[in-house]
């Protein structure tokens, strides 16, 4: 069934195979299309970033059909890796352009060589790489290669930029070309060689098999048999160990632990939970350590070995401790502790916004203790982290940094710390302007740019103006988990070509305007809604005679289409203008 199984670098990878051929990988046209966000994007490149050469990246399954590999496990994995190569690679050309560095310089023109060679076979005029067909991802590919000069005549695919591969391609340029808060790149041309050799020196496991059958066989055998040991797992057996050493019950500590699994049991919360808290009491003799100054993913074994070693009892109870306050942030949904009551409605919604950067300062403050604050700063942190989600700055990267920064501030001050967190975060280095706020409202297209936030937006709007009486629950959801509440285009997405959308809007404008603020409201008759025209919309019933159109007063965000026949670009310009000033009565 295997042929072979090499644990290999992405260098040989997208090399030459042992006869000397090419390698060239091909993702056969029944997989699905890609489908990696930001998330993974992020995690995949700041991994590669943080760690030493020779990072595990994964594997991948292939069939070997002569002229290819035909990739069945792993394409997700492949193609971001291929598509960062690219970015890499462009944003060296743009410096060769620009005459920052000259391929001249033989410390450059080798490892740019190999660069492109990674990408694309000069001699055999093909890419190493041949994506699936699904949803133009092929196309969409090629353009990038075309964008590199690797092909030419290559014409650029409809929506192109909507699509994830533009987008991670873009993504990738964008962290390489990431500046400090001085305005200073973070990657000089040596970082940007020196994090491509850690690119190529990242290992996969290639798996090469017969025939098709073997693939799938092997492909399920993988995903569905044993889980690897994690860092979380790692920890808990050194705690276990070094206390067991001590004359300590094994089967008593396990159980101990438990109390962190059952307070965090996500993995990835679990993780983010021992980086925020060293990050959180760091400076505490007790748990401050010299050689590092914050905890990182690839960091978290070797602080919390050298906490194991140093004082075991101490950092496993205290862990124990600092989870029972950790677990309100991430399943607040649970809060049945009168001392955190009065918090768990804002709790919840720092949840859907999906704060999770700031948990480290959250934990550092309750762990201080709740005081007359504690709430104008959940409220501060929530409208920060909307604007912050919405425009994408300060960048993601620099969150973790920010907060343990502002940490290091409330740990020497006595100030109030309300006034100290709002102080540190409206700083301009981490904070757009009302003014820069308000145009990037109106301008934007925020359905696309994050749907969580803007629902969150929208939900925040209209929940300002209910009393108790008529208070909604904007996150039902059905017995399939799915929304109940959703976000409607009042221009719809898809009108049909006899709609009288068309009559109305030009397709220019409904390209600019479809996901503007403005044209965006809330309904839990979405299906009803659909694509239908403006005045079906206004008057539509239920089944049970009851008025739900956008006109029923039953959104207060619908408010300004009351005394409108026509929903036209004006309109929603003028409903953008509200809803910002409503916004800004209220954050």
């Amino acid at each position: 069934m295997i042929k072979s199984a090499n644990n290999i670098p992405v260098d040989k990878l997208l090399g030459l195979n042992n006869n000397s051929n090419e390698l060239v990988y091909k993702i056969p046209p029944y997989q699905r299309e890609y489908s990696w966000k930001k998330e993974q994007w992020e995690n995949l490149f700041d991994d590669i970033l943080d760690n030493e050469q020779g990072y595990f990246l994964g594997s991948i399954i292939c069939i070997d059909q002569n002229i290819q590999l035909d990739v069945i496990d792993g394409q997700q994995r492949l193609t971001t890796v291929s598509i960062l190569l690219n970015a890499i690679l462009n944003i060296i050309n743009i410096k060769i352009n620009n005459e920052t560095i000259s391929l001249n310089n033989k410390k450059y023109r080798k490892p740019y060589d190999n660069l492109e060679d990674k990408i694309y076979i000069e001699e055999d005029e093909k890419s190493r790489l041949v994506l699936s067909i699904q949803n133009n991802n092929n196309d969409d590919y090629e353009y990038i290669l075309f964008i590199n000069n690797f092909l030419a005549n290559k014409e650029k695919p409809a929506h192109f930029g909507k699509r994830r591969i533009s987008k991670a391609f873009e993504y990738f340029k964008y962290r390489l070309l990431e500046v400090d808060e001085e305005g200073n790149l973070l990657f000089s041309i040596e970082d940007i060689f020196t994090f491509y050799k850690k690119v190529i020196s990242s290992l996969v496991v290639k798996i090469e098999v017969n025939d098709i059958a073997s693939a799938f066989t092997l492909f399920e055998s993988i995903n569905n048999r044993g889980v690897p040991l994690t860092p979380i797992d790692l920890i808990k057996n050194s705690i276990i160990g070094q206390m067991e050493y001590q004359g300590y019950n094994a089967n008593s500590i396990n159980n101990d632990w438990q109390t962190i699994v059952n307070n965090i049991e996500a993995y990835d919360a679990q993780v983010r939970f021992m980086r925020h808290y060293y990050n959180a009491f760091h400076n505490n003799p007790k748990i401050k350590l010299q050689s590092y100054s914050k905890a990182t993913k690839s960091n978290i074994i070797h602080i919390f070995s050298e906490h194991i070693k140093k004082d075991v009892n101490f950092i496993f109870y205290d862990l124990i401790k600092k989870s029972n306050i950790y677990t309100i942030f991430v399943n607040p949904q649970n809060i049945k502790d009168i001392e955190f009551l009065p918090y768990k409605e804002k709790l919840t919604d720092l949840t859907r916004l999906k704060v999770a950067p700031a948990y480290s300062l959250l934990l550092y403050i309750f762990d201080k203790g709740i005081n007359e604050d504690t709430i104008k700063i959940l409220d501060f942190i929530e409208n920060w982290f909307l604007r912050r989600h919405l425009t994408d700055f300060p960048g993601t990267s620099k969150l973790d940094q920010i907060f343990l920064d502002l940490i290091n501030i409330l740990d020497n001050t006595d100030e109030n710390s309300y006034e100290k967190i709002k102080e540190f975060l409206t700083n301009e280095k981490r904070y757009k302007s009302d003014a820069e706020f308000k145009q990037f409202l109106k301008n934007s297209d925020l359905y696309i740019v994050n749907p969580n936030a803007t629902r969150c937006l929208l939900t925040k709007l209209e929940s300002s103006k209910r009393t108790k009486e008529n208070k909604v629950n904007f996150w039902e959801e059905t017995h399939k988990n799915k929304l109940i509440w959703s976000i409607e285009h009042i221009l719809p997405q898809n009108p049909s070509i006899t709609s009288d959308w068309n009559n109305i809007v030009s397709k220019e404008q409904k390209d600019k305007y479809l996901h503007r603020l403005g044209n965006l409201t809330l309904t839990c008759y979405n299906s009803s809604l659909s694509n239908k025209s403006f005045k079906e919309k206004v008057f539509i019933k239920d089944n049970m005679g009851n008025d739900i159109g956008l006109k029923s007063n039953n959104i207060y965000i619908n408010s300004t289409l009351k005394d409108i026949d026509i929903f036209n670009i004006d309109i929603i310009e003028r409903r953008s203008d509200f809803l910002i000033e409503e916004l800004f009565r209220i954050i």
